[in-house]
């Protein structure tokens, strides 16, 4: 990935805190271009391959929406050939004094994190931590709510493969410990490829999530709309404010589930994606929220 130039003059100045939770105002968020090379993404099942062209398309939709949107959206060009170079959410989680950086459970992937480290730096968002080999963690399984840091957690028998190891949470646990936030970890069923496919924080107390993929018990703080059965990955949403989610315009009875719980959502054709099991949150890092 190769950082997107940026004038020094006009560019916004972000300053601490950058990132409370998951579902402030979204300012300012690092994307990445799908490359040619998403077509090799592993479709779910009962879904054919992405096709590049139609990914293309609706990644600058996703670039745009949130652009009209007054998010301040910086893009990276792809650069590691990685079919899952566009989920840029997996190389950091950003919390209100910087960005900890993440290490990918894909070994092809984790030159990403440097690229996103490059381009942090150019916004002026400080390293406040990492992940160290042998630890292993993906963004993608971590949300972010009012002074909790939730972790995805399979114990055995993904279908997906290993992704996070115990060091990596643990290291995580220490990072986030720092920051201000206690960890909780929820189990996820063995078929689910991250935690933020089947949760998502929405507000400061409201979370989407699928509850029959992953315990919600210990987030007990926390009000669940569940999403309907069926439709479990419309649970993958990027919130864009408080109760203010882009979602995929393919889960309708979830968009009716979250309309009802007074979600306000705003629905957009990402299915390329979802054919692999991914959400919006998945192509978007967000790195301000007010």
């Amino acid at each position: 990935m190769q950082r997107e130039e940026i004038d020094v003059t006009t560019k916004p100045t972000y300053d601490s805190p950058y990132m409370r939770t998951d579902a402030g105002t979204l300012a300012g968020a690092l994307v990445v271009r799908p490359s040619a090379s998403v077509v090799h993404l592993a479709p779910i099942q009962g879904e054919s391959s992405p096709i590049a062209e139609r990914a293309l398309e609706a990644h600058a939709i996703l670039v745009r929406t949130l652009r009209d949107r007054g998010t301040h959206v910086v893009e990276l060009d792809p650069t590691s050939g990685a079919s899952g170079e566009a989920f840029i959410a997996d190389c950091a989680v950003i919390v209100p004094n910087g960005a900890i950086l993440m290490r990918p459970s894909k070994p092809e992937r984790r030159a990403e994190v440097a690229a996103v480290e490059t381009a942090l730096g150019a916004l002026g968002i400080p390293i406040v931590g990492r992940i160290e080999s042998p630890g292993l963690l993906d963004g993608t399984d971590v949300a972010i709510g009012d002074g909790v840091a939730y972790v995805g957690v399979i114990r055995s028998g993904s279908v997906f493969g290993s992704r996070s190891n115990e060091l990596g949470r643990k290291q995580f646990e220490s990072l986030c410990s720092a920051a201000g936030y206690r960890t909780v970890e929820l189990a996820l069923t063995h078929d689910v490829a991250r935690l933020r496919n089947v949760f998502s924080i929405v507000s400061g107390s409201l979370a989407l999530a699928a509850p029959d993929h992953v315990d919600v018990v210990p987030a007990g703080n926390l009000t669940i709309v569940p999403v309907p059965r069926g439709e479990q990955f419309a649970a993958g949403v990027l919130a864009v404010g408080e109760r203010r989610v882009l979602a995929n315009l393919r889960f309708r009875e979830a968009i009716k589930a979250m309309k009802a719980a007074k979600i306000s959502v705003e629905a957009i054709d990402l299915w390329e994606f979802g054919k692999a099991g991914a959400g919006p949150f998945s192509l978007v890092l967000p790195f301000k929220r007010t």
